[in-house]
């Protein structure tokens, strides 16, 4: 019996043309939402090519073939909060529309503004999944009510109720940071 060679590592039942098709569609989203964090064109470009190297790689446990486009949103923006975590970028605009961006460079405004970040995503953490994925939705990826309904599959009225929720919560928690 002859011994034959994988020539590629790739996923079970991927199909190259198909995902190039999901790479052409999507890119453009993908690094909107890592510049929208990153501010650095360089950084955002890493950031798409990491976030398709990960549904290349995990293609399998896609569950929802339809909903690719919110998982790649996802991935790349938590890609891009590593990226922050790890250093360099000082320019994070947080929680909610009130919150004031600021140009502040100095160590305690960067040190202010990581602590609140980590805040909020302890706050984001206790949320329920769905509740959490609307409120990112929403804010991080500013997508339009219908949209993020889409996304998640719920009536746009249950997803407004559920980011009146999610706000209250944040404002709730986070309000020594006012």
């Amino acid at each position: 019996m002859p011994l034959h060679a994988p020539t590629t590592v790739s996923p079970p039942s991927a199909d190259p043309t198909a995902f190039a098709s999901v790479v052409r569609r999507h890119t453009p989203l993908v690094r909107a939402t890592a510049m929208r964090l990153l501010h650095c064109r360089a950084d955002a470009d890493d950031v798409v090519q990491e976030t398709f190297l990960a549904a290349w790689t995990h293609l399998e446990s896609i569950v929802d073939p339809e909903a690719i486009g919110a998982w790649l949103v996802t991935t790349a923006r938590r890609r891009s909060y590593d990226r922050l975590r790890r250093g360099g970028s000082s320019a994070i605009r947080w929680v909610d529309e009130s919150t004031p961006a600021t140009e502040d460079h100095a160590p305690t405004g960067v040190a202010e503004r990581s602590s609140l970040a980590d805040a909020a995503s302890a706050v984001l953490a206790t949320m329920p999944a769905v509740q959490r994925r609307c409120w990112e939705l929403r804010h991080l990826d500013e997508l339009p009510y219908r949209e993020v309904a889409a996304a998640v599959g719920l009536p746009v009225s249950t997803v407004r109720g559920m980011l009146v929720r999610a706000r209250s919560t944040l404002a709730r928690e986070l309000a020594g940071w006012r």
